[in-house]
């Protein structure tokens, strides 16, 4: 019986050699056909389900690492080998009848893990949306939320794909046993992950700040934008995002500069010393106290700080509104430079005098404070 695994050709005509080894030969190509043909159908497959999961997110920038994201290249899979066992069936295989019968136990595996990608997915997205709406309209803080969400999104997965793997025969216990001695494994070969996530349920308990907070951890300042059980996300001034493992964030000295609702300005200028003092310190003082954002007017204080080489340096304290710290300072700086100029008030700044004596040049630097 001629079947396609059969040359289609006559193989008597070629010499021993090669008419002993032709079958296999044509046996090679069509198993390498069906491969391809495989390939082909699973990478079509990939790209329609990220092109569907795209559609699901507003911001693309969201898609990446998401559920829909991480299912793509295991239904690229799943097709694969879905069309490679209808062909080889197809063509008369002899494994071909054994990959057949092993689908329904991998498509019931398909269905749950699918279904768990779905509903992670979605109580994912309600938990974010539900912490968002909750901090906008009551000022509930939302950083509990968005980290629950994270592990309730992990949990689902995990109780998934050990359901998908008792479908293809593992008992439970047995499959309990063997995920604890898996994860004793990887708990001793990434020790520093775990302890990535003790930190994260550590900053998510005591929550030393929260999504929204302008902080400094480190050498890093940024805006801190998610908190997931291994690492932290801030967005710098300059609109990058950079993650930090939650032990070094917990580890580090951490700077929240949006905890308490307002902060001290603590700003110094340096004026001449022919200046009149008093009427240099009126000047300050009244700028911040025409300031609408400066708070409790009564508490500005102004007064003089320093004695230096070559400027009297003054000091302005004044309470601002934590989350607008940055614009009143830079207001206050800039009404400062406009009010000295108006008044007549010189703004020093370093020079080196030249003296003669007897015909001879000497240059002159300002002396330092051990000097004088």
């Amino acid at each position: 019986m001629t079947t396609i695994l059969t040359p289609p050709f006559d193989i008597s005509i070629l010499p021993p050699t090669l008419a002993a080894i032709a079958p296999q030969v044509w046996i090679g190509l069509v198993l390498i056909c069906i491969v391809l043909a495989a390939y082909l159908a699973g990478y079509v497959f990939k790209r329609l389900v990220r092109a569907f999961g795209r559609r699901t997110y507003q911001d693309p920038d969201l898609f990446l690492g998401s559920s829909w994201d991480l299912a793509a290249p295991l239904t690229q899979l799943l097709v694969f080998l879905a069309v490679f066992t209808g062909g080889a069936e197809l063509v008369g295989f002899d494994f071909g009848h054994t990959l057949v019968n092993f689908w329904p136990k991998a498509l019931a595996g398909l269905v749950i893990i699918g279904g768990a990608v779905l509903l992670a997915t979605w109580l994912n997205r309600s938990l974010r949306s539900y912490g968002e709406r909750a901090n906008a309209r009551h000022k509930v803080d939302d950083t509990l939320i968005s980290f629950t969400s994270a592990i309730v999104r992990y949990l689902i997965l995990g109780i998934a794909i050990l359901m998908a793997m008792t479908q293809f025969g593992f008992a439970p216990g047995s499959l309990i046993a063997i995920v604890g001695a898996a994860g004793l494994a990887i708990a001793l070969a990434l020790q520093d992950t775990l302890k990535a996530v003790a930190a994260g349920f550590m900053l998510a308990a005591f929550r030393p700040f929260r999504i929204g907070d302008w902080v400094e951890i480190g050498e890093r300042e940024g805006e801190v934008l998610d908190i997931t059980p291994f690492n932290t996300a801030i967005r710098q001034v300059d609109n990058k995002v950079v993650l930090l493992t939650n032990d070094r964030v917990w580890g580090d000295a951490i700077v929240n500069h949006n905890r308490l609702s307002r902060r001290r300005l603590n700003l110094f200028f340096g004026v001449h010393y022919d200046t009149d003092l008093d009427h240099a310190l009126g000047v300050l003082a009244g700028i911040a106290d025409a300031h609408d954002r400066v708070l409790q007017k009564s508490d500005i204080w102004v007064g003089v700080h320093e004695l230096g080489d070559w400027a009297i340096t003054l000091r302005l304290r004044a309470w601002v509104p934590g989350r607008e710290f940055i614009q009143v300072r830079a207001d206050i700086t800039k009404a400062v430079k406009q009010g000295f100029d108006a008044e007549g008030i010189e703004i020093p700044y370093p020079h080196q005098v030249e003296l003669v004596k007897e015909g001879i040049g000497l240059k002159r630097v300002p002396e330092s404070d051990d000097e004088s």
